[in-house]
């Protein structure tokens, strides 16, 4: 049940994010990220999906890494989980 509605949440955050990127107020990408980082933490499926996209996309790669590298305890270690080996 609290995965389900992590999931929905996420997809909420997702959709929200994509709504609000183009407007002047800055919440589309926290709103982006957000969700992401919930769908990486209740998702292997798609945490492995963000793995394998690491891998095959050099920029995803370095702007997940840019915000693993500022990110601190468990958020930190959720992007973590999705470094390509």
């Amino acid at each position: 049940m609290i995965k389900g509605l992590s999931v929905f949440a996420a997809i909420i955050c997702i959709v929200l994010g994509l709504l609000t990127v183009w407007t002047p107020i800055p919440t589309g990408v926290p709103l982006l990220a957000l969700g992401t980082v919930l769908l990486i933490a209740t998702s292997r499926r798609f945490a492995k999906f963000v793995r394998r996209h690491r891998k095959n996309f050099v920029w995803l790669n370095q702007a997940l890494h840019w915000i693993e590298v500022r990110s601190s305890g468990r958020f930190k270690k959720i992007i973590r989980r999705t470094r390509p080996r």
